[in-house]
């Protein structure tokens, strides 16, 4: 039996979900100059699939649109509020061919590249190849025969909405992959929707970049690095620092050469050994630090850290230990504190936590996460 391709099955975009987490309609967020939902659209064509269906809650003028710059087919749930087992209800029936893959609208980091893991699975009795990562589910990433759509209108129409419930009601073979867990990362709440942001700025860069700022000096900045450190070496993460010091330096020492040299005039200062170089230039006003970035081998430095007390860019880790009020802005992805809390839609975490800062580094950077690394972005 020929194995499938892409252009044998349809793709499902499932796009119909209330975003309450969100607290505004996440389709339409702004995704490197994109809304969301036509981010997926666009890759999803970009794949080659037989056929794109959009399955939303209703045909909104916007929706209509998108599906049409797009070519899908729009088509709306039987019954609203009834999230994304009324999107596979309403997507399977109007899909032209046998099998299709159903993918949650809000997954920006989704490789279409993984549909061919499964595609080899989609045979037999089979109604559903579901795969699953570190024990998760990942239904939402998932293919369905299309006669699995009669099984989510029924249950729909008894009141059942949950995929666990209606997943166990079909022949279901689970396949275990051991992929990215970014890759299957969804955008429900402001707090990953920033993560999100965070990730996208650093992929168009040449090397991602990350801020570490605290409101107040004693804060604890250089601590925190220096513990973030060590654990992105034991995962291969060469990394470079770059401090803000707002009231000057000199890292040379009186009476040796460099030093005779600037006593002397000369303005900036290099040295140059085996084992490393340094230069040290006089300047009239503080460098930014993409300009100190541009200095440096970037071949042999995977991550730059960038730490200041209010000059981050985004991804911006803001510590917190009481001292000063620290400023939350769109460049802040996460709150790392100690003794005080404040309200806010950041992802928040205990100044201590290391083994979480890490893996959002990891995440940001754009670096796979597997196992333990990667589950807090299957859950989040």
């Amino acid at each position: 039996m020929r194995t499938m391709n892409l252009k044998d099955i349809t793709l499902i975009v499932a796009a119909g979900g209330k975003s309450t987490r969100m607290g505004q309609d996440k389709r339409f967020l702004p995704l490197d100059g994109e809304p969301l939902l036509a981010r997926t659209l666009r890759k999803g064509r970009a794949a080659g699939f037989h056929s794109i269906v959009l399955a939303a809650e209703g045909t909104r003028e916007d929706l209509t649109t998108l599906a049409a710059e797009y070519g899908a087919m729009l088509v709306a749930d039987e019954i609203p509020a009834q999230g994304p087992a009324a999107a596979i209800a309403a997507g399977l029936p109007a899909a032209e061919t046998e099998w299709s893959l159903v993918l949650s609208a809000d997954m920006p980091f989704y490789d279409f590249e993984l549909v061919r893991t499964l595609l080899p699975y989609a045979d037999g009795d089979t109604q559903v190849i579901l795969p699953t990562l570190s024990g998760y589910w990942q239904p939402l990433a998932a293919l369905y025969r299309r006669d699995a759509g009669a099984t989510f209108a029924a249950a729909i129409a008894r009141g059942d909405r949950k995929l666990g419930i209606i997943l166990r009601e079909l022949a279901v073979r689970e396949v275990p992959l051991t992929v990215d867990a970014g890759l299957f990362f969804n955008v429900n709440t402001p707090a990953a929707y920033g993560l999100a942001l965070g990730r996208l700025a650093n992929e168009r860069r040449t090397k991602p970049i990350l801020s570490v700022a605290a409101p107040a000096s004693g804060t604890g900045k250089t601590t925190f690095i220096e513990k973030l450190i060590p654990l992105l070496v034991r995962r291969g993460v060469r990394t470079a620092v770059i401090k803000s010091d707002s009231h000057g330096f000199n890292l040379d020492t009186e009476g040796k050469d460099t030093a005779r040299f600037s006593a002397a005039g000369a303005e900036a200062v290099a040295v140059s050994s085996p084992s490393g170089y340094f230069i040290q230039q006089r300047t009239t006003s503080r460098k930014d630090f993409q300009n100190l970035i541009a200095q440096m081998d970037g071949d042999s430095l995977d991550l730059y850290i960038t730490e200041s007390r209010s000059r981050g860019a985004l991804p911006t880790f803001m510590l917190d230990r009481g001292l000063g009020i620290p400023e939350i802005d769109e460049r802040i992805v996460a709150y790392f504190a100690k003794g005080r809390s404040i309200d806010t839609d950041v992802l928040t975490f205990d100044l201590d936590d290391m083994d979480t800062a890490v893996r959002l580094a990891l995440f940001l950077m754009g670096r796979p996460l597997y196992g333990a690394d990667g589950e807090m972005f299957l859950t989040m």
